[in-house]
């Protein structure tokens, strides 16, 4: 199988859950999946504490799901 590369941004296939939003890698799930690669890539991990401070306050907080 060919390495994962993103869609373009304005495709409705952007947001596909199977594959971590910020280096492609495929995920066991969306879910728990992604989470557990968190774990495994500093990176990602990284980007993502990055992307949830600047949405945080839109939401009001923690959420649910």
């Amino acid at each position: 199988m060919s390495e994962y590369s993103h869609p373009p941004r304005d495709s409705p296939d952007w947001e596909h859950p199977d594959f971590c939003l910020f280096c492609g890698a495929r995920l066991t799930d969306g879910g728990a999946g992604f989470v557990d690669h968190l774990a495994d890539a500093p990176a990602c991990r990284e980007r993502f504490e990055e992307w949830r401070e600047r949405v945080i306050e839109d939401i009001g907080g923690e959420w649910s799901g």
